[in-house]
């Protein structure tokens, strides 16, 4: 297998992920000489994306940046469904217009 390496910038977030941990310290090492960063470990949040390590592997999602968008606009008490609608249905038929 091919070592791999993945780099996430945007802005001042940096995210730097791989699948060789002794390639990824000599990585971090090398950015942390040049740079003014930080290693805080394990990867539990980023750019509203949360990540759960399981027995399965990662788990991604996007929980708490969905609740604090239903808080912002009041909408934390409201009925949930999986799918509000049809995946292709227009606006037009569902207002009836």
């Amino acid at each position: 297998m091919q070592n791999q390496a993945i780099l996430c910038l945007y802005v001042y977030d940096l995210l730097i992920t791989g699948s060789n941990a002794d390639e990824l310290t000599k990585s971090n090492t090398s950015l942390m000489f040049e740079f003014e960063m930080s290693n805080l470990g394990n990867l539990s949040y980023f750019l509203g994306m949360e990540f759960v390590n399981t027995p399965a592997g990662v788990f991604l999602h996007q929980k708490k940046y969905v609740e604090d968008i239903l808080k912002k606009f009041r909408m934390s008490n409201c009925n949930s469904e999986i799918t509000p609608t049809e995946a292709g249905t227009k606006l037009s038929e569902i207002l009836k217009i």
